[in-house]
């Protein structure tokens, strides 16, 4: 069993695979599905094609294309005479790879809601469904996994944590080494940009404790998308104050990114 990245030659046989794979489900639908009728010498041009051999035949591909942050699976196909040994899932495998090897947050697909077995197969590898649309007069099932990136989300908790030591130490000067600028502070229906360091308020830590805080404390910081470079985190903190005593309670979304050689906060939602 082999794999390598289709070219302009493989146009003829990737079509064949997928006639044969796909015509199972024409009795079904009552019609051809989508990647039997496509124009596979002008997709090779536009997308991305792995191709799975077993021997000198081909067995199985997969079709993807980078479609903003995630990677688009366009196609997946097995022979029929090689359906069964885990080769659809070898090839979903390969399409998380690029897009982690791309940096990419994610993987998406759409099927069709008829495919039952299709969508029992993804939802089994971790894919969810993000929605459904009527589509070629059906109705197309969107499903996606998230990638996470363990050292990135590593990075971007030790930066807000160090930031947290600063908050806590009331150093501003500490607060701004942590940050990207311009900094963008979304406020309520507030849009706040500092465009510079030294933008906090003389007053913010006085007034702070004027209201009883005398430090915070993070109970969760998850990240919710994830990239080599960015890394948006949803951080649950409490403000307390003497003794512990929790003043209130915040839920909010912060985006750490890697820039100019080091780690830091470019965005927080309040």
């Amino acid at each position: 069993m082999s794999l390598r990245v289709g070219e302009a030659a493989d146009a003829e046989a990737i079509g064949e695979l997928t006639r044969e794979a796909y015509a199972k489900w024409v009795p079904l639908i009552g019609r051809e599905p989508l990647p039997m009728t496509i124009d596979y010498a002008q997709a090779l041009k536009a997308h991305r094609f792995d191709l799975l051999h077993v021997g000198e035949e081909l067995a199985g591909l997969i079709e993807t294309v980078v479609d903003g942050e995630q990677l688009l699976v366009v196609n997946v196909a097995v022979r029929p005479a090689f359906q069964g040994r885990g080769f659809g899932v070898r090839l979903m495998a390969l399409a998380e790879q690029i897009a982690a090897d791309a940096g990419l947050a994610g993987v998406r697909l759409y099927t069709s809601q008829r495919f039952a077995a299709n969508i029992a197969l993804y939802a089994s590898l971790g894919y969810g469904i993000d929605r459904e649309e009527a589509l070629n007069g059906g109705v197309a099932v969107h499903m996606s996994k998230r990638i996470e990136h363990p050292q990135a989300i590593a990075a971007a908790i030790a930066c807000v944590e160090a930031f947290t030591e600063r908050f806590n130490a009331r150093d501003a000067a500490g607060m701004d080494s942590l940050l990207h600028f311009p900094h963008v502070i979304l406020d309520g229906e507030r849009l706040i940009v500092w465009k510079t360091a030294g933008q906090l308020p003389a007053d913010f830590f006085e007034r702070l404790v004027a209201r009883g805080w005398r430090r915070s404390t993070y109970q969760d910081k998850r990240a919710v998308l994830s990239s080599p470079i960015k890394v948006h985190l949803l951080i649950e903190y409490s403000r307390d104050g003497e003794g512990g005593e929790v003043l209130s309670r915040h839920a909010n979304l912060w985006i750490v990114t890697f820039e100019n050689g080091r780690w830091g906060i470019r965005q927080r939602s309040y």
